[in-house]
């Protein structure tokens, strides 16, 4: 995966500090340049700066330039503490009515490869998370990497990734196989069958009386169909006669490169739980689409992708399939 330029927000608080020390020890691993972003709404500004300030004042010529001043000498602190001087980019601050858009537009316009950012803000709630972190996962253009804790490269060996049979899910396959190339690590798939769940919104509809080994059999045949007609890829799935363990295949030129493809079917009453529970578990890193069975970004991330950020512990990649358009180079 290509990564060369991350954009990193924080909140000043303990958590979002924390994503900033990740980013850092991420440079070596990727050679990239890290940007700082600190946005609050602006009404947090007003009232906060107020007293110091004294009236009459000037929005414009006083208060503004002050609250700025006062987030980038802390972003400069930051960035010295955590971030190697070689890989030190920019340190932007923003006044804005909502942090998560002011994130998003500098992500969305600023030529970025990667967001870095705290899963739950300075009051560890997912009520926090629903404000900030969730929308930007919703509308960002360009891959979110959550994080709860360390993530140390050393120890990412199993790559998970949630499919539901749409191409959109199958698109997060191809990250997953990057990363997992890079850092010498396994892909398991996860696929959940919703006990309860009525027929017309499954694609293909899966009964709860069909055993995992159908499923199982019927997913990889899907992928590879997906991996086939999106042949630019370079990927294919080579069985292996085992059942649910496969290789997934990158061949171009002389050029052979194999990661291990287990797969994981399960069922339950919710599909965030599964997951998410069984990530939490088993799994280093979770790669997921934004976009699923219905290809509406609102929908999956609605109903299962966003449920996943609030509940999983590991670090969360969530993708748009219209990224990582080549796997490698």
């Amino acid at each position: 995966m290509k990564v060369q330029h991350i954009l990193v927000p924080t909140d000043f608080s303990e958590r979002s500090e924390h994503a900033i020390q990740v980013a850092g020890s991420l440079v070596d691993f990727f050679g990239c340049t890290i940007d700082l972003i600190h946005t609050v709404p602006m009404m947090k500004y007003f009232h906060e700066s107020m007293d110091p300030l004294g009236v009459p004042f000037s929005l414009e010529k006083h208060l503004y330039p002050h609250c700025l001043e006062k987030a980038y000498a802390k972003l400069e602190e930051l960035a010295k503490k955590y971030i190697k001087k070689e890989y030190r980019g920019k340190l932007i601050t923003h006044v804005e009515r909502k942090a998560s858009e002011a994130i998003v537009k500098q992500a969305n316009d600023g030529h970025y490869d990667l967001i870095l950012m705290s899963a739950r803000g300075e009051h560890n709630s997912i009520h926090v998370m629903g404000g900030t972190t969730e929308k930007v996962i919703r509308h960002s253009h360009i891959p979110v990497l959550t994080v709860n804790e360390d993530l140390d490269d050393q120890e990412l060996s199993r790559i998970l990734v949630p499919v539901d049979f749409s191409d959109s899910s199958f698109f997060s396959v191809i990250p997953a196989f990057e990363l997992a190339r890079e850092l010498d690590a396994h892909i398991e798939l996860i696929n959940v069958i919703e006990l309860y769940s009525m027929g017309s919104d499954l694609v293909p509809y899966v009964p709860a009386t069909v055993n995992e080994t159908s499923i199982y059999e019927q997913l990889i045949k899907r992928l590879s169909e997906y991996l086939h007609e999106h042949d630019q890829y370079e990927l294919n799935i080579q069985r292996t006669g085992v059942m649910f363990e496969d290789n997934l295949v990158y061949t171009h030129d002389d050029q052979i490169y194999s990661v291990k493809l287990k797969t994981k079917v399960v069922k339950g009453i919710s599909a965030h739980r599964e997951i998410a529970d069984y990530a939490n578990e088993y799994a280093d890193l979770v790669v997921m689409s934004t976009h699923g069975r219905t290809g509406l970004a609102r929908v999956l991330i609605g109903s299962t992708a966003e449920q996943v950020s609030r509940q999983v512990n590991k670090p969360l990649l969530t993708v748009r399939p219209q990224f990582f358009e080549e796997v490698v180079e």
